[in-house]
């Protein structure tokens, strides 16, 4: 067992290293070691997604260890397929990197769904996210084997079929939504993919076999029409429009962390085919982020890169409380979680650093507020 410091670089490792190799270097963690990791790096919030992540990601590396390790197979239908639900800046897809990337440093990929398009169209075939786990593991197949998967804005792919509409946007998915989730199926569910090393980018590259057994997929969305539309379905049940006997149709609309998960009726409306919702064994929500929550968020981590980047130019930022909670409520009030604080805070601070950055003539910035407008004053 490795025991390298937290937060320590890992070594990197030679291209020729192999599989087994690399995971007797990793650390072994345990899930509360692994939720622990997560705080150290700087997450906050969301702890039942966290202890979802935290088993999700230890199953990962067990299965690996007893492949390669242990010559123990998986069994068939056992990989892990997870689908992150939650509003936008709700940490989704930082968690996933953080994860994987960071801590375990398996071959991580991180893409943006909207790319996508079926086969034969303009926009990337769903094989190359293949081509870029291989790319990540340094084009070693049998590593990449071994990687992550992370698709994000996976509610995008809902087709033009769907009822629901995305929250402000008063739109739906246009018509390639339906090709790339039936590519989906075969990539979520096979033993093995094919996959163009180039990315596809001429015709004269064979393409390469990647093993799927141990490659965990997850996708995220905020999938805001969801609760809608759950809520929607249980109106007609109560009305008696498809009604099963027996079923607690109050639930439904209640409790849509747990039931909505189940109900594969409101992901079709809300424009997935059921057969791609189903290859997910694993549906973890996320919440928006509160007020105390964000605070954290920005003393901890949004504050503290700023004031390194200010104190190497010789300059000592300070942010007194009450431009803290300006800030915090902007982002509450803009709806985008944790990314609202740093839309609140950049343009303030980029004017600072317009003014002295290269030329210090100040030894402090000092953000104040005014009103409800807030100035850097420097001294």
């Amino acid at each position: 067992m490795s025991h390298h410091p937290a937060g320590a670089p890992r070594q990197p490792l030679d291209d020729d290293t192999d599989v087994p190799s690399r995971l007797r270097s990793l650390e072994v963690l345990s899930p509360r070691d692994i939720d622990a990791r997560l705080s150290e790096h700087g997450y906050r919030g969301q702890p039942e997604a966290r202890r979802a992540a935290s088993v999700l990601a230890y199953r990962h590396m067990q299965r690996l260890r007893r492949l390669h390790l242990e010559g123990i197979p998986p069994e068939p239908g056992t990989r892990e397929n997870c689908l992150f639900l939650g509003p936008t800046g709700s940490g989704k897809t930082f968690l996933v990197e953080l994860l994987f990337r960071e801590i375990l440093g398996v071959p991580t990929v991180l893409a943006d769904s909207t790319q996508f398009s079926e086969t034969g169209y303009v926009g990337d075939d769903v094989n190359t996210l293949l081509s870029r786990l291989h790319e990540a593991a340094g084009q070693d197949s049998e590593w990449a084997a071994c990687g992550v998967i992370c698709m994000d804005e996976f509610d995008k792919l809902a087709t033009h079929r769907s009822d629901s509409r995305f929250a402000g946007q008063q739109t739906t998915k246009d018509v390639t939504g339906l090709g790339v989730q039936r590519s989906l199926l075969h990539l979520l569910s096979s033993a093995r993919a094919d996959f163009p090393p180039d990315f596809g980018f001429t015709s004269r590259t064979r393409a390469q076999t990647l093993e799927m057994s141990c490659i965990t997929f997850i996708a995220c969305g905020a999938f805001s029409g969801l609760k809608t539309t759950v809520e929607g379905l249980a109106h007609e049940e109560r009305l008696g429009f498809g009604r099963t006997p027996g079923r607690d149709t109050a639930s439904i609309a209640s409790r849509v962390t747990d039931d909505q998960l189940e109900n594969t009726t409101a992901f079709a409306r809300f424009g997935f085919i059921p057969e791609l919702i189903g290859r997910f064994n694993r549906m973890v929500s996320f919440a928006p982020l509160d007020a105390s929550t964000l605070m954290d968020i920005l003393q901890h981590n949004v504050l503290r890169a700023y004031e390194r980047e200010f104190e190497l130019e010789g300059l000592r930022l300070q942010v007194p409380q009450d431009v803290r909670e300006h800030v915090v409520a902007r982002a509450l009030k803009r709806e985008t979680g944790a990314r609202g604080l740093r839309a609140t805070l950049s343009p303030l601070l980029e004017r600072a650093a317009y003014e002295h950055f290269g030329q210090p003539r100040a030894s402090t910035v000092r953000l104040v507020l005014e009103g409800t407008e807030v100035r850097a004053l420097s001294t």
